[in-house]
């Protein structure tokens, strides 16, 4: 840090343009927040700068309390003061700094490459040294009291310094919302220091106080940003104490929903309609009974009058001859007629009705029965014919009469029922009787009561004008008062919200907490809380809002709450509710429930020993007494308790997001296009790692995630609290409220893991086509080629392809997570025989140029598919996701692109292996080795070593073609990254097991036998190694092949790990292309003293020896179906030792004594031999065979 910008008190002088114009001087108290404005409209936060750094300064449009809490809060900060005294003069000043809610103080760093001109300048920025604290003229100190005063126009935080003669002040300078360090130089005393007019700045940033409010009602986005996921919880200080209902605000996790709409319950009054239905009923039942009782007396005489008729003469009317004549006359009586003057029973109904007009029919009927002194024929179709048939017609009259009525009723009774049972009519709608509740149409059966209706003319003048007053009353609205939305604007509940119990149903529907009707303190009437549920408007459409059940208050599920913004230690709440307002006899609820505006509090009962929940009537809000209580009732957020994860330092993650608002991409990645900045996705991937996250920090239940390929830091996990939520499904909650579910990313091996990795072995030996697919086909392949003008264009032809190989011209640089790394390359391409280079015009198409170039491609992958990668261009160091990327235009042309922009395609590189050294696809086999341009002479063995002979003319005479062919079998081939293949050359020890892991005669370089050269045996001929062979058989351990060497000097080093030491060792042979001579190599084996030198087979006056690259024979390597033979005992020395089944022979040591020993070094033999061929029985396995005046020797035995 430059020591002359850290000076802590700085002279200020307040000069040039400023973007705060005027304004009044503002009076400061230090224990208050302010928004430090800069103009009418902007605010200064940390942490919204252009380049996106979460430390810089920027101006944004200035949050109201119509804004969210957290947008607000972070628009706060406190004016810190310290009163001084200058030394020098004695007057006092104030140095001020400046502190946000977050508890940051803006500390301006001096390494912000502070710039005389604002486009070249650095964003200014905070840390944790720099300049923090500043004595600005325009703050001062008034009267005795020392008020803090900011002069109307605002503070400058400006440094300044002075030094050989030179002033230099840093000013805060601002243009659009872009927050910088201007730098002013000039020579003189720094009281001389303006700002400049000419530097690219709009202005100086001038900062004005503006007092932060007091009050800020909570959205439900400031509670929970998403109501499917999101929950908070509250704590009050103190809590209830001894509850019969606890507290259910901080027994639960709540959630504020925004319900749409929150309608009252609409009010019926249906009092004239149930009037008049009691009346018209009363009226029907009654003529119904009186008509009914008289007609059963009218057929009951009749009936008898008619028996006696049919048993007697008589003449005249059967109505007067009757034996019960009398009676008869006394029943007519009582019925009557069906006449408006008329008396009786009939009276209730008119003559013109159905049912009155067939009730006086059967009376004339019967009148009309008469006979001269004769008996009345009953006959079918006689006498009583025409009366029977008039009765039958009147009960069938009647019943139509008395069911339209009951249908009528019925009609009306159910529409009606229907319209008092909506709760939210808007409107003072009517019943509907345009449907068939009862079923037929119920405006026809309705339509019967009305003047002219069937059942209406049928029923006298008194209870048919009843029905028709019943039709009316019954079409008429009865909403006297409507469903209304108490949230909407202007309305008592507007910027409420319902608060849901999480993880809580009631008969399968969602709990909300609400004011209760009961009492939780009768004689005080104090109301207490209760969960609840509400009715959906439209099941079908959510949007639509909730509606209050009947016998229910809307209002007592209405919830606000509001924070004190300027409360320094806490956000203190206050909820502002509703209550039911009593009567003054307490009998609120027979009269229904009217609500008036409450706030939560927590009332003392029974002398300090019981403490209740409740609401407090807020009518009033300066009623002394509310204030009490709210002052004795401390609500705040809970902080975020429950299990703490088990994450560790350094695990990888993926993270998703569970908010509603990221359900369609809820994975947090950086990607490719973001610019380094974290989005949504619809998946994620093993092998991308800036889909993954890492653990930088885990302490105490605080974490911080940074992404595993850049290492930004995730938004939602940076230095943040978590807890457990769901262990199982691996869900957790942040003190920020965000809902995660973090899964750990399946560990792997890949050191290099979402970037192409060529080693160093792929570079020699591989050659690549650059192969792309595009996503929109990703069936069509295309490869790079040449085109016109040197360009690089895509084609479909393969063979036209350009040849790549990886060069090192690239870079290797780690991840965030240091456990990865990326490199880069550069590529030597070659087209027909020129050898070509990538290049970037200046138009950003790619071009090839045969000038080499230091541009280098780093090939990422984008999905976990191997073969999908994308180009990046000139990475530089791990900017991998803020890198321009080669892409194909429409054209089919290879472009340099920026690093946002979506390319579509994916490239690959082809390999294809450049050989160097023989790959023997089919060994194990027979083959014989002869020298270039001389095909006779062979290699073979004789005795303990390698020679070179002719066919038919160096072996004894009994020697054959087969004496030549030698086994060639893998040692070190199809392993992974590994180009120089590597045989064993072998001699049968028994011709009949010839079989991979059988023990056979291995080729092998002496040079570790020289030490026991002898006067018969030298392993070594003019200074050069010789090569010979020895008993060996291969030891598979798992998937690594060994060899057990039977030689001279055997130690335990003796088995040789042919995988461990990749196939280079001196028993392993490789076959080195000659270029020249095609068919022809050199036979490459590694030196015993160094496993990487590479020594080569040549021989001298027809010995095999080992020599230099420039002394190596060509060789050919030839297939045979000749059966190879043992030509002679393969020796140690002069005396031989030869391993069988179960046993140990020992050739050429006659008189001499043995001692054969297994490896613990337990005695299997001590003897002296008394023939030149003894065989000894020895157990299987590896034993140490030891003759006198020789060296010790292994053998196994099978």
């Amino acid at each position: 840090m430059n020591k002359r910008f850290s000076t802590l008190l700085a002279a200020v002088l307040v000069a040039g343009s400023s973007f705060s114009a005027m304004a009044d001087a503002v009076e400061v108290d230090t224990l208050k927040y302010y928004q430090i404005t800069a103009g009418d409209s902007k605010a200064l936060i940390i942490g919204q700068g252009k380049d996106g750094a979460k430390d810089s300064l920027a101006l944004i449009t200035k949050p109201t309390t119509d804004d969210a809490l957290k947008d607000y809060n972070a628009s706060l900060w406190r004016i810190v003061v310290d009163k001084t005294t200058d030394l020098t003069t004695g007057a006092r000043y104030a140095v001020v700094k400046l502190v946000n809610k977050n508890g940051q103080q803006l500390i301006l760093s001096n390494a912000s490459a502070a710039n005389k001109s604002f486009y070249y300048s650095k964003p200014a920025y905070v840390s944790t040294s720099g300049t923090g604290a500043w004595a600005p003229k325009d703050v001062t100190l008034e009267g005795d009291d020392e008020v803090i005063t900011v002069a109307n126009g605002g503070m400058s935080l400006v440094t300044t310094s002075y030094s050989n003669g030179k002033s230099t002040g840093l000013y805060l300078a601002y243009k659009d919302d872009a927050v910088k360090i201007l730098k002013v130089e000039q020579d003189g005393p720094t009281s001389d220091l303006k700002f400049p007019d000419k530097a690219g700045a709009t202005g100086e940033l001038k900062l004005v106080p503006a007092l932060a409010a007091d009050k800020l009602e909570l959205a439900d986005t400031d509670l929970n940003e998403d109501a499917t996921t999101d929950a908070f919880s509250l704590k009050f200080t103190p809590d209830t104490l001894a509850s019969a209902i606890g507290n259910p605000f901080t027994d639960n996790k709540l959630v504020a929903m925004d319900l749409t709409a929150m309608y009252s319950t609409t009010v019926y009054d249906a009092t004239a309609y149930e009037t008049a239905l009691d009346a018209a009923k009363e009226a029907t039942a009654e003529d119904q009974k009186v008509v009914k009782e008289a007609w059963a007396a009218f057929k009951a005489e009749t009936d008898a009058a008619i028996k006696w008729g049919a048993a007697n003469e008589f003449n005249g009317t059967l109505a007067s001859q009757a034996g019960n004549a009398s009676d008869i006359t006394a029943m007519l009586t009582e019925l009557g007629q069906s006449k408006a003057t008329a008396s009786g029973a009939l009276e209730q109904l008119t003559a013109d009705g159905a049912a009155g007009t067939a009730f006086d029919a059967a009376v004339a009927a019967f009148n009309a029965l008469t006979k001269s002194n004769a008996k009345l024929n009953l006959a079918a179709g006689q006498d009583t014919a025409a009366f029977h048939k008039a009765v039958a017609a009147a009960d069938k009259a009647w019943k139509g009469l008395t069911d339209s009525t009951a249908n009528a009723y019925k009609a009306i009774e159910l529409v009606v029922a229907k319209h008092l049972s909506n709760p939210n009519a808007t409107t003072k709608v009517t019943p509907d009787f345009t449907g068939t509740l009862s079923g037929a149409s119920d405006a026809n059966r309705e339509a019967m009561f009305k003047a002219d209706g069937d059942v209406y003319v049928q029923y006298n003048t008194t209870t048919a004008g009843l029905l028709a007053a019943l039709a009316t009353a019954a079409e008429a609205s009865m909403v006297s008062k409507v469903s209304a939305d108490i949230m909407a604007s202007g309305q008592d509940a507007a910027g409420y919200y319902a608060l849901a119990i999480k993880d809580s149903l009631i008969d399968g529907k969602q709990a909300y907490l609400c004011v209760d009707t009961n009492y939780i303190a009768r004689n005080e009437q104090y109301f207490g809380f209760k969960a609840d549920t509400l009715m959906m408007i439209n099941p079908e459409d959510a949007e639509d809002g909730v509606v209050a059940d009947f016998g229910q208050c809307i209002n007592l599920f209405a919830f606000q709450l509001v924070v004190n913004p300027q409360n320094v230690e806490n956000d203190e709440i206050l909820i502002n509710t509703f209550m039911p307002t009593p009567t003054e006899e307490g009998n609120w609820y027979s009269e229904g429930v009217v609500p008036q505006a409450a706030n939560v509090v927590l009332r003392t009962l029974a002398k300090d020993a019981h403490r209740e929940v409740s609401v407090a009537d807020a009518t009033d809000p300066d009623d002394p007494a509310l204030a009490k209580l709210l002052k004795n009732t401390v609500i705040t957020f809970s902080t975020l308790e429950g299990p703490r994860p088990d994450f560790k330092k350094g695990e990888v993650y993926f993270i998703k997001s569970l908010k509603k608002d990221d359900a369609r991409k809820p994975y947090r990645i950086i990607s490719s296009t973001s610019n380094g900045d974290e989005v949504g996705a619809t998946a994620v991937y093993n092998n991308v790692p800036s889909n993954q996250w890492l653990v930088s920090k885990a302490e105490e239940g605080v974490y911080t995630f940074i992404n595993r390929d850049n290492g930004t830091e995730s938004e939602e996990l940076n230095d943040v609290k978590v807890i457990v939520s769901d262990a199982e499904k691996n869900i957790y909650v942040t003190a920020g409220k965000d809902t995660l579910e973090i899964t750990a990313v399946p560990e792997t091996e890949d050191e290099y893991l979402g970037y192409k990795h060529i080693n160093d072995a792929d570079k020699d030996h591989l050659t690549f086509k650059l192969a792309a697919t595009n996503f929109v086909n990703p069936e069509a392949k295309y490869y790079l080629t040449m085109g016109a003008d040197s360009s690089v264009v895509a084609t479909a032809d393969a063979d036209k392809a350009l040849e790549l190989k990886a060069k090192n011209g690239g870079w290797l640089y780690n991840l965030a997570d240091e456990n990865l790394s990326a490199a880069s390359y550069g590529f030597e391409m070659y087209l027909g025989n020129d050898t070509l280079y990538f290049t970037e015009a200046d138009d950003h198409d790619l071009l090839l140029t045969k000038v080499a170039t230091k541009d280098s491609v780093k090939l990422r992958a984008v999905n976990d598919n191997a073969n999908q990668y994308e180009l990046l261009w000139n990475v530089v160091e791990n900017g991998n996701l803020e890198s321009p990327k080669i892409a194909i235009d429409q054209n089919g042309k290879a472009a340099v692109v920026a690093e946002d922009e979506i390319t579509n395609w994916a490239f690959n590189l082809e390999s294809a292996v450049t050989e160097s050294y023989l790959n023997v696809t089919d060994a194990p086999k027979n083959v014989t080795i002869s020298l270039m341009g001389d095909e006779a002479s062979k290699v073979t063995a004789v005795k303990p070593f390698a020679v070179i002979k002719r066919t038919g003319l160096e072996l004894k005479a009994a020697a054959t073609d087969n004496d030549f062919v030698l086994g060639l079998d893998t040692a070190y081939v199809n392993r992974p990254n590994n180009y120089r293949y590597a045989y064993y050359i072998t001699k049968p020890v028994d011709t009949a097991k010839v079989g991979s892991f059988d023990t056979k005669a291995y080729m092998v370089s002496y040079t570790d036998s020289i030490t026991h050269n002898s006067d018969t045996v030298k392993y070594n001929q003019d200074n050069l190694t010789r090569i010979g062979f020895v008993h060996a058989n291969r030891v598979e351990f798992g998937k690594n092949d060994s060899l057990a060497i039977a030689k001279v000097g055997a130690k335990s080093t003796d088995t040789l790990n042919i995988a461990v030491k990749k196939g280079i060792t001196n028993a392993t042979w490789a076959f080195a292309i000659d270029e020249d001579n095609e068919g022809y190599y050199r036979i490459e084996v590694a030196p015993a003293a160094s496993k990487t030198d590479r020594t080569y087979v040549s021989y001298l006056n027809g010995i095999l020896v080992l020599g230099n690259k420039e002394q190596a024979q060509l060789f050919a390597i030839n297939d045979t179906d000749l059966t190879p033979t043992d030509n002679e005992v393969i020796a140690t020395s002069e005396v031989a030792v030869i391993a069988g089944e179960g046993q140990v022979t020992i050739v050429g040591a006659q008189g001499k004594k043995v001692i054969i020993t297994n490896l613990l070094g337990q005695t299997v033999a001590n003897t002296v031999l008394t023939s030149d061929n003894v065989t000894i029985a020895a157990p299987a396995g590896v034993v140490v065979v030891a003759i006198e005046g020789e060296e010790a020797v292994k053998a196994i035995v099978k």
